[in-house]
Formats: C-alpha cells, structure tokens, sequence
C-alpha cells in the first residue's frame, strides 16, 4: 500500500505520462517482482519489439489454446500461488513447450530436456522426478516423469522458489534468467556486484556482463515478459483469446492501479 501510494506521489502512472501498453508492461513487470523506478529507459521499448515478434506469428495463440484445452493453465497457476510464486510464470513454461506435452529439446551437455517444463535428467532428478530408459534418446518416454505435467509442474515450482532464495532473490527476471542459462552461471555473477539490492538486478547484469549473457537467455526473457504482458489483455494487441489467467487471484491484477 505504501508502494502504491510512492508512484501515486510519483505521477508513474498518472494518463498522459505512459500509453496503456507501457502501462501494462511496467505492471507486468512489476508481478515478477521488478521495481517500475529502477528499469532502465528502453525496457519499455524493448519489450514493445519482442510484442511485435509474438504478433508475428501464430505460435502464441496456439499454445495458449492448447493450454486451455487441456486444462493446464489452473495447474499451473495453482501450484505457483502455492509456492508464493506469481501464475504469470505459465508463460515461462509456454517459452520452454509450447505447452507440448511430449516436447524433447535438441541434445546438451546436461542431456536432453523434456517435457512441458523441459527438466535436464539432471535437474529433474534433484526434485524428485525419475528419468525413464530413453533418457538419452531424443524421444518421449511414458515411463519418463518430466512428462508427467503434475509431477513435473510441482518440480518447476520448487525448483523456481529455490532459485528465488539464491542471490537472484532480488529480481524475478534473474530468477528467469536462471531457469534458462543456470542458476550457478547467474549467480556466479550476481557474487561479484555490489550487495545492495538497487546493483543486483538483471538490469545491472546486463550492464556488467552483456558480452558473456547469453542472446539465447536474452531472448528467453523477453519472450516471456512479453507474453505475459500480452496475456493479460490479448485482444489490446490484436489477439483473439481470453486472458487464460483472468480467473485466477484476481487481486494480483490490481497492482499499480
């Protein structure tokens, strides 16, 4: 309350000073635990471009639909609040799948990932999922859990609480960034800048480290804020389906208003 009271004071989102859209990434982005004072001046900007990519295509659309269709999006949105975690993170699981539930990832140096969340034998393993005989073959396997989406689901939320209480603690979207390129790599970073929270962000990262992130990670991110900003009011941005998490904690939707 404090906080909405501070951008009030602030004019942040006072009509006039940002369009409905910019609007709606900064609360976007604000859900994933990022502070609307401490992005940089192009954030908005850069994630208008990858809007544009979403728009592009029928990719999003499609995964949405077939999120809906097979009653995933509840799921995920359930378990997420029951780790304290945001619902927004579905669209980190739309980024990894497509909500293709017997998705395999090209071949790593961890293994293959599977499944809607795209565990490594690795990862998967530490959370409690059992790998099945083809765990080095790029295909589905039934005996394979990473394709048991409620097993695996529950696995990706403890797994992103836990990267929460790392030293990526101080921003959602390092939290992300983590998922995608390795929490160890992340934070490995994260331990050479200042303490203070305002120097570790993901914006600082980048400012620091550009030349080692990874586009692959840089992409991951924006993707996903992107989506997520599209979610939440799809037919604003030209789409034809329903805010899939518009049922879900409606009060979450209230922030920055």
């Amino acid at each position: 309350a404090n906080y909405d009271k501070f951008l009030r004071e602030l004019h942040v989102y006072e009509e006039g000073n940002l369009d409905e859209i910019d609007q709606l990434i900064l609360r976007v982005a604000r859900i994933f635990g990022e502070c609307e004072l401490a992005m940089p001046k192009d954030f908005v900007g850069e994630v208008r471009n990858y809007i544009k990519k979403w728009q592009s295509t029928d990719r999003l659309e499609k995964a949405v639909t077939r999120a809906v269709e097979n009653g995933y999006v509840n799921k995920v949105a359930e378990t997420m609040l029951k780790h304290d975690l945001p619902p927004q993170f579905f669209y980190l699981a739309l980024q990894e799948s497509d909500f293709r539930p017997q998705r395999v990832g090209p071949s790593t140096n961890f293994g293959f990932a599977k499944g809607i969340w795209q565990f490594i034998p690795q990862t998967a393993l530490k959370y409690g999922l059992q790998t099945g005989p083809l765990v080095e073959i790029a295909k589905y396997d039934p005996r394979d859990e990473r394709f048991n989406f409620d097993k695996a689901t529950v696995a990706a939320a403890q797994y992103i609480r836990d990267i929460y209480d790392t030293d990526a603690q101080a921003s959602g979207l390092l939290v992300i960034s983590s998922y995608n390129w390795g929490e160890r790599r992340v934070v490995s970073l994260i331990q050479k800048m200042p303490q203070n929270p305002r120097e570790r962000n993901f914006w600082q990262l980048l400012k620091k480290y550009r030349q080692q992130f990874p586009l692959e990670t840089y992409n991951y991110v924006f993707y996903i804020i992107s989506a997520a900003t599209i979610g939440e009011n799809p037919k604003l941005f030209g789409f034809s389906f329903d805010n899939p998490l518009e049922n879900v904690n409606e009060d979450m939707f209230k922030l920055g208003s």
